[in-house]
């Protein structure tokens, strides 16, 4: 007996240390995720704006980063039309760009839709892979410019944090749009709105704007891909791409929650057509803070006002500038009492 007991309390205390050095080794990874995501902070510059005491003032009031906030830069490329549109390098383009920002802290999470017309500096290379200086154009460009798709995306985060005057978005995924068909079929069909008068190329259907229809696998991707020739047309896909995403993570996230292993599923599926720079540590400190939130319920979208035009031939968006730093202080900062 007392042999028997002397097993058990070194087993047991084999099982604790081991229990120490897990929940550690998790405290400590999260703590370097969290820093990761924070490394590169710096405050807003625009002319609205100045700094103070590692902070910033507008409109009279002081502000701060919110430390509890992370950003990440979602990016779907578009390999299908390569060089039919501006004809601008091989790797495809930055067909949709969201911009995550999540309170770990509150549960809120804030999704900056950039329309991929936006104006902007991009920075421009040779095929060879040589800088060639910067031009102002549409920032789904951004992405052609590269020779890999970690160079392509470094780039487009790049220009997306000029649009949001410096702002630290350091880490991306990047996604090819063709993952979508295959997470659409596993998932299911799901429900969405028809903003405007809309053709199914998959089906051969025709909807008229109001209309709810169910998609899925190919019908999913002409939804969020689809758009007509008009000056507006991009802005349209877009309210599709948000109405898709909510019904997408509502679905995803209730199968999760009753089947877990749902998750490999989802991964193994996406693997293949993904690409980040997000760090084991970051990916450790990102699944323990949303694990406690809601995804489909909690997301708000936030549209950038603006005007759309015709430039050279194709459509441009220049956002309002003010407007873009409410949204922007709104979602990054925290008010100084």
């Amino acid at each position: 007996m007392k042999k028997f007991l002397k097993i058990l309390i070194i087993v047991l205390s084999v099982i604790i240390v081991l229990l120490i050095i897990a929940i550690s080794t998790l405290a400590i990874l999260n703590s370097m995720g969290k820093k990761a995501f924070h490394k590169n902070d710096t405050n807003i510059v625009n002319k609205n704006v100045t700094t103070e005491d590692g902070g910033i003032v507008y409109k009279g009031e002081r502000y701060k980063l919110n430390p509890d906030v992370i950003a990440l830069l979602l990016i779907g490329v578009d390999k299908g039309n390569v060089n039919e549109d501006m004809s601008v390098g091989v790797n495809g383009q930055a067909d949709t760009l969201l911009v995550a920002v999540i309170d770990t802290k509150s549960r809120a999470v804030t999704v900056i839709p950039i329309s991929r017309e936006t104006l902007v500096d991009v920075n421009q290379y040779t095929t060879n892979g040589n800088y060639s200086g910067v031009s102002n154009k549409q920032i789904c460009l951004a992405y052609a410019y590269g020779d890999s798709v970690e160079q392509s995306s470094e780039n487009v985060l790049l220009s997306v944090s000029r649009v949001l005057f410096g702002i630290n978005i350091s880490s991306y995924v990047t996604m090819d749009l063709n993952a979508l068909e295959k997470l659409s079929n596993a998932v299911g069909s799901m429900e969405v709105a028809v903003n405007e008068d809309y053709y199914d190329t998959d089906t051969g259907i025709r909807y008229k704007a109001g209309s709810t229809i169910k998609v899925k696998g190919k019908s999913a991707v002409n939804y969020v891909h689809w758009r007509t020739d008009d000056v507006d047309a991009n802005n349209y896909r877009m309210e599709r791409q948000q109405s898709f995403m909510t019904a997408f993570m509502n679905k995803a996230g209730n199968q999760i929650s009753d089947n877990f292993s749902k998750v490999i599923t989802y991964y193994n599926l996406m693997k293949p057509y993904v690409s980040t720079n997000i760090t084991l540590s970051q990916t450790t400190y990102l699944t323990t803070s949303c694990l406690r939130i809601n995804l489909g319920n909690a997301i708000k979208f936030v549209k950038i006002p603006g005007e759309t035009f015709l430039k050279d031939g194709y459509s441009a968006f220049k956002p309002d500038y003010d407007a873009l730093t409410d949204i922007v202080i709104d979602a990054f900062y925290t008010k100084i009492s």
